[in-house]
């Protein structure tokens, strides 16, 4: 297989007689956010070399999502003539990305894509697209999909129709669906909460069935429409915005800290984390094999009984957590063993968390992973004794991380890690991202961190 690790590789396996390889060079360029790519991921979408049995084109479809993600208007013509390809799949590709990319030269192009007779029309995607380019002028012509018999297709009608006019019965039914019983339903509505990003949509967001990477997400959103006042105004006073908001920050601290279930659905199991704790193993080999089940398993409650587990019983084992971690293939385990070292804050982790974070995203386990341990790095209890040299590689591999722009639950996590060192490496550290951070929430996390530093030190 050949190896895409740059651009000019990349650029060069979009040309690779192998499907697979011009599929993930593809991928590649759009993960990169590489604008050079453009014009060849434009021809792209002209390619028809490989085609599935349904009549699909996958490699176009990637370029549509990789040219969404470059988010360069550039493209704009070239991804409205894919409009008029028979390839559904591909339509919605490139609808989503045209929302990506805000430029009004598609808005009459979307306009007569809504006209046309086409049968399984992603008409979800159409509506986003429409509400993202503010087509108000045509409210009439949208206003039958608040009564479609798909949920998700009600969920962006009420999205749209909530955008032009702000009134709460839009927003109220977007909100009711996140109690629905199909998590599909549900995660299509929180989704559209994130774009709407109105505060009165934070709470129930928080006390929502949806998985924690997505709460992240729409609280995130929340937070940057009202800091960039792209916000729908709400009921909710100026005065009481900004303790809300505070607020709202101090849950994305708890999200990020406490997120490694990942994308696993909070759902309501019948049986207690007690239940999974019962019976006593008497080797440590059993021991770790009823621990690793439960933190193998599809259910949350199973996994945090299986992080329990380990808590509690891990020096009574005698278990050597750091070199489980660095031997266990297994990356449901290894995100759990991370989990517990970060509860249990020992300078000797520090090694397991700097390896999780990695070097780049493709080299790590899993982005939830990474977050939970880069918080941990500043939650470790040192000795009043001469930790200041593992202090100071940690601060550096927190330096590299606040300039990691693919994660940018990475970049929090390394606010709170500094923020919970609180040295004078730390403050310059967090001073200097400050003046380069191009995220309003992070900035606001960067002060926030800075406050708190600065508090310490003066007591």
């Amino acid at each position: 297989m050949i190896s895409i690790n740059s651009l000019q590789s990349a650029l060069e396996a979009l040309d690779h007689e192998d499907a697979g390889v011009r599929y993930h060079s593809a991928w590649w360029l759009g993960k990169h956010r590489a604008v050079e790519a453009v014009p060849k991921l434009v021809e792209c979408l002209r390619d028809e070399r490989e085609i599935t049995s349904t009549g699909g084109y996958p490699l176009r479809r990637q370029a549509a999502r990789s040219l969404g993600m470059i988010k360069d208007s550039y493209c704009i013509p070239e991804l409205l003539k894919t409009l008029k390809t028979d390839d559904i799949q591909l339509h919605e590709a490139t609808l989503r990305a045209l929302i990506e990319i805000k430029s009004d030269q598609s808005t009459h192009s979307l306009l007569d894509y809504l006209e046309r007779n086409i049968e399984n029309k992603p008409i979800e995607a159409l509506i986003e697209a429409l509400t993202e380019h503010k087509a108000w002028q045509i409210s009439e012509k949208i206003r039958p999909f608040l009564s479609s018999e798909s949920e998700r297709v009600v969920s962006s009608a009420a999205t749209f129709f909530f955008s032009c006019t702000g009134e709460i019965i839009y927003l109220d039914k977007i909100i009711s669906l996140l109690d629905h019983h199909n998590r599909f339903v549900m995660q299509s509505a929180a989704f559209d909460l994130a774009r709407i990003g109105t505060i009165e949509a934070a709470q129930p967001i928080l006390e929502s069935k949806i998985p924690n990477n997505i709460k992240m997400f729409v609280i995130k959103s929340i937070l940057s429409k009202s800091l960039t006042g792209k916000s729908k105004t709400t009921s909710i006073p100026q005065s009481e915005q900004k303790l809300i908001l505070n607020s709202l920050l101090k849950k994305l601290d708890n999200l990020i800290r406490e997120n490694f279930s990942g994308n696993l659905l909070i759902e309501q199991d019948e049986q207690s984390a007690d239940n999974y704790l019962a019976g006593e193993q008497t080797t440590q080999d059993e021991f770790l094999a009823d621990a690793f089940k439960n933190l193998r398993a599809p259910s949350l409650v199973s996994r945090e009984a299986g992080i329990e587990k380990l808590i509690r019983s891990a020096d009574s084992f005698k278990i050597n957590l750091v070199d489980l971690y660095f031997l266990e293939p297994d990356q449901d385990i290894k995100m759990g063993l991370i989990k517990v070292m970060a509860v249990l804050r020992r300078p000797l982790y520090a090694k397991a968390f700097i390896d999780a974070i990695g070097v780049e995203i493709g080299n790590h386990c899993q982005g939830n992973i990474r977050r939970v341990a880069v918080c941990a790095l500043g939650e470790i209890k040192w000795s009043k004794n001469g930790a200041s040299e593992a202090v100071s590689a940690i601060i550096k591999k927190l330096a590299w991380t606040l300039q990691s722009p693919e994660d940018w639950g990475l970049r929090y996590g390394a606010c709170l890690a500094l923020e919970g060192i609180s040295n004078a490496n730390s403050i310059e550290l967090l001073i200097n991202a400050k003046e380069k951070e191009p995220d309003p929430v992070i900035r606001m996390r960067i002060e926030h961190a800075l406050s708190t530093c600065k508090t310490k030190e003066f007591k």
